[in-house]
């Protein structure tokens, strides 16, 4: 059972000669003390009431000051309580200090990017970056989480439409505001409860795209043409078609891929960059053909001809460098995209979509395929199977003709 209490820090004596009041936290029967920001000489603090004397010049002030800071403390104490989970003095602490703070949005961005960064999650970092500089656009003050509400969102909506933005673009500033807002309520620096996005939903922000997904007959297709090994379209067909044959893993986590990822020559085993998801799945033939392939020009320890860990040695390079060979992977594909007579809008994403298009058509149910793509949700399953859908419904419409 914790316990809560104002007072005179009489243990401490301040150059003025006045003491610290502070908060003091018991639990446990350990304590923990966090000033309140404020002092007070010891002949002005009454002891049994733990407030100032009435003649203190500031009475009224510190009175309105202790109270509040109390009941924010006695808030704290009970929602860890609601939470029905232990807690150290110092979790209390972190969320306290976290909570009388006005934390700018601004330097919580600033210290979440520097922390991807660290960690290697460039383009995540990059995310926030691009938040954080539209929002300055669009406010150019400082502001705090609690600014943030049901008409702040709609306004920078109407800021962000008055630009011409498309609906994707919004979904992504939107999308990385709610993470990073969900983010502050997990450290504290957001009371838990409603936010403004339980009214405002982020998933309106969805337009009509070109189909990404081909059918099984165009990978069929794109697999059978005649290509030189030595071209630099041959391993960019490769990177496409690894892709779409295991699972439809990302290019990046392509990019990444290193022979000890690859287990006893049939299984691969690797842990995806976007979200930390680890994957163990077995190599289907065709896959397994395109690492023969590279395990003749084992040179370095990555498997395919993108990255060199000799030239290649930070997050930050190595990020730059997979999104130059993403640029010319997908310029190649439109190439060999008019050579089959496909859609030409095909680049390394559209292996991922394929993949759970042409799972779906064979009748696996979304549920599988979410899982085998790592998706939390079918719903984010869905998006990829949208075109799909629209498709089926048409088909179906045809039956009255």
């Amino acid at each position: 059972m914790a316990s809560i209490k104002v007072l005179l820090y009489t243990s401490k004596m301040l150059k003025n000669g006045e003491h610290p009041i502070m908060v003091r936290l018991t639990k446990d029967r350990k304590t923990k003390y966090i000033s309140v920001g404020h002092s007070c000489p010891p002949d002005l603090w009454d002891h049994k009431k733990d407030l100032p004397k009435r003649k203190h010049p500031n009475f009224r002030e510190l009175e309105i000051n202790i109270e509040l800071k109390k009941t924010e403390a006695k808030s704290l104490l009970l929602g860890f309580e609601n939470e029905q989970k232990d807690f150290s003095l110092d979790d209390f602490k972190q969320r306290y200090r976290a909570h009388t703070v006005r934390t700018s949005v601004y330097d919580y961005i600033d210290k979440l990017t520097e922390e991807l960064n660290k960690t290697g999650r460039i383009g995540y970092a990059n995310s926030h970056k691009d938040l954080k500089r539209i929002l300055t656009r669009f406010r150019e003050k400082e502001f705090s989480f609690s600014d943030i509400d049901h008409a702040f969102l709609r306004r920078l909506e109407q800021f962000f439409r008055e630009r011409d933005m498309n609906e994707n673009a919004m979904g992504v500033y939107f999308r990385t505001l709610r993470a990073v807002y969900n983010k502050a309520m997990a450290d504290g620096y957001v009371k838990k409860g409603d936010t403004p996005f339980d009214d405002f939903k982020v998933s309106k922000f969805k337009s009509q795209t070109r189909k990404r997904a081909i059918s099984k007959e165009d990978i069929q297709q794109l697999a059978k043409v005649d290509i030189a090994p030595s071209l630099r379209l041959y391993d960019s067909r490769n990177a496409f078609l690894f892709s779409f044959y295991c699972s439809g893993i990302n290019f990046i986590d392509v990019a990444h891929l290193k022979w000890a990822n690859i287990i006893n020559g049939e299984t691969l085993y690797y842990e995806r960059e976007k979200t930390g998801d680890v994957f163990t799945l077995k190599i289907l033939p065709p896959a397994l053909a395109i690492l023969d392939h590279y395990r003749k020009f084992r040179t370095s320890g990555y498997i395919f001809p993108y990255l060199d860990a000799s030239i290649y040695k930070t997050p930050a390079t190595i990020h730059q460098r997979i999104q130059e060979r993403r640029k010319v992977t997908n310029k190649d594909l439109k190439k060999l995209a008019i050579i089959v007579g496909i859609d030409p809008v095909l680049t390394t994403y559209t292996a991922r979509h394929s993949f759970a298009t042409v799972l779906k058509r064979s009748g696996v149910a979304t549920g599988k395929i979410a899982e085998l793509m790592g998706h939390e949700s079918e719903r984010t399953t869905q998006v990829y199977l949208d075109s799909f859908e629209q498709e089926d419904l048409h088909d179906a419409m045809l039956n009255l003709l």
